[in-house]
């Protein structure tokens, strides 16, 4: 281990590590020999972290000697639609013909629907996915007995039986620190691999850092590198939306936190009904700054409609959460109807707020349908996939996950659900952390270095006397505050 006496000559990314911010990180990672290489790290070799990676440049290069097209099927959330974005822009600056297809929340099931793909995918075609697949058995199966070829691109909980992909690139199947990575994310890293020339463009790092934040998943290790190549760019050369994304990016260049770009990037564009998420991938291809500046506008003055219908429907979900949950120390809240989109951020409002990981649950198309968010230890993609015989899908990750149910009525699944937290093996309620012991409050500046902060790698706390301090970050200010809240 490197000696921190010498902290003050030592530099990574954007600044010199002071000595109390070396102190920090040998808190989080004491079992290191380098805390400042698992803290910021170096370029990850793509090839050794992820599988597959020559099995999809074999299937684009047998793709480009027989011809036939690539369907790039995605999530419907932020980080489906930036890795689509990513990868349409590598693939079709190669030469393929890319087909984008994603479904729509609202009014379709999860997973690779073969009614979304009949008349699109062809025999001979690339069925490639993004942060979606590994537990679509049925579309995968139609695909292949339609004649075409598939590789799934995906971060989500592995749930055996695997679909009968020709190949699967999924972090989950090597370990981490590749785990950490969103799903837009591994689709970059497999591509970038093989067509290394579009490495580190500024288009595709904003999109892959967009996405990665959006998706919650913690900043650490292959992300964090990523998250760093981004702060590198210089966003002058960006045309149109993907200029507007960069712009709006709050203290890009300096010290920000996730739920700061959450809340000024990735709420704007929304989900659900007069929301940009539907728009957004021809938002970041649009090359005109000024049609792109009005369109954001107009999302913005959507943005705080739905933060009024979301303050009503949080008012009714707080007052119905379950007791007997919340003895269990989670949020489980039934509600009968959600507006279109809304499920996941409700977990996550009110997972932050009561410091407690959530299940909503509501009815959508006959059928119960579950959005859940984590906090703490609790692998919320573990917990539901071990109930995996109760709903008709489940997955996830291990912050964000969601299921369909269609054996069960609300009472019955509610007493399945709650049997379950019983029995599974984890504290779902954080245990506040603490970086420092000290005599006097240090200048919070010292601890700017470390940013960005998100999850897995919060601001930090120092504890004087009997009260625990944490970091605040705005735009331009930094402060400390009295709180037992994790950070997150």
């Amino acid at each position: 281990m490197r000696s921190w006496e010498d902290a003050p000559a030592l530099q990574r990314g954007r600044c010199r590590l002071t000595h109390l911010a070396c102190r920090v990180l040998e808190k989080r990672f004491p079992n290191s020999s380098d805390p400042i290489e698992d803290w910021l790290p170096h370029e990850p070799d793509w090839s050794r972290e992820l599988p597959d990676i020559d099995i999809l440049r074999r299937e684009l290069a047998a793709l480009e000697n027989r011809g036939g097209k690539i369907v790039l099927y995605g999530h419907d959330d932020m980080d489906g639609i930036t890795g689509i974005y990513a990868g349409k822009r590598i693939l079709e600056g190669e030469g393929f013909e890319v087909v984008p297809l994603m479904p729509r929340r609202a009014t379709d099931d999860y997973g690779l629907l073969p009614e979304r793909m009949e008349g699109v995918l062809l025999p001979g075609d690339l069925l490639l996915t993004v942060d979606y697949g590994c537990s679509a058995l049925r579309g995968v199966e139609w695909a292949v007995d339609l004649g075409a070829r598939v590789v799934i691109t995906d971060h989500h909980t592995l749930n055996h039986p695997l679909p009968p992909a020709h190949g699967m690139i999924n972090p989950q199947r090597t370990g981490p620190p590749a785990t950490y990575m969103a799903g837009c994310s591994v689709l970059y890293a497999a591509l970038i691999s093989i067509y290394p020339r579009w490495e580190n463009q500024p288009e595709l790092l904003t999109a892959i850092a967009l996405g990665t934040v959006s998706d919650r998943v913690p900043f650490l290790g292959p992300n964090r590198y990523l998250l760093e190549q981004f702060r590198k760019i210089d966003i002058g050369g960006l045309q149109g939306g993907m200029a507007v994304l960069a712009e709006t990016w709050p203290a890009r260049e300096r010290a920000w936190t996730g739920s700061m770009v959450r809340h000024a990037v990735t709420s704007v564009v929304g989900k659900g009904e007069d929301s940009g998420i539907d728009i957004l991938l021809d938002f970041m291809n649009d090359e005109n700054y000024k049609q792109c500046r009005k369109i954001w506008k107009r999302l913005k003055k959507n943005s705080r409609r739905r933060a009024h219908l979301m303050s009503d429907v949080f008012s009714r979900a707080i007052q119905r959460r379950d007791d007997q949950a919340s003895a269990y120390g989670m949020n489980l809240v039934y509600l009968d109807h959600i507006p279109d989109g809304m499920g996941g951020t409700l977990a996550s409002k009110i997972t932050r707020i009561t410091s407690r990981g959530t299940i909503i649950v509501s009815h959508r198309g006959g059928k119960l349908v579950g959005e859940a968010r984590s906090h703490g230890d609790w692998d919320m993609a573990g917990f539901l996939v071990s109930m995996g015989d109760v709903f008709s899908s489940a997955g996830g990750h291990k912050m964000a996950a969601g299921f369909s149910c269609e054996k069960a009525s609300w009472s019955e699944l509610r007493e399945l659900l709650l049997s379950n937290m019983v029995e599974y093996p984890v504290n779902p309620v954080p245990i506040p952390h603490i970086d420092l012991v000290v005599d006097e409050l240090p200048d919070p500046a010292e601890f700017l270095c470390l940013a960005p902060f998100g999850g897995r790698f919060l601001p930090p706390a120092v504890k004087k006397g009997t009260m625990r301090y944490l970091m605040n970050i705005g735009e331009n200010s930094v402060s400390w505050f009295i709180t037992e809240e994790s950070g997150d």
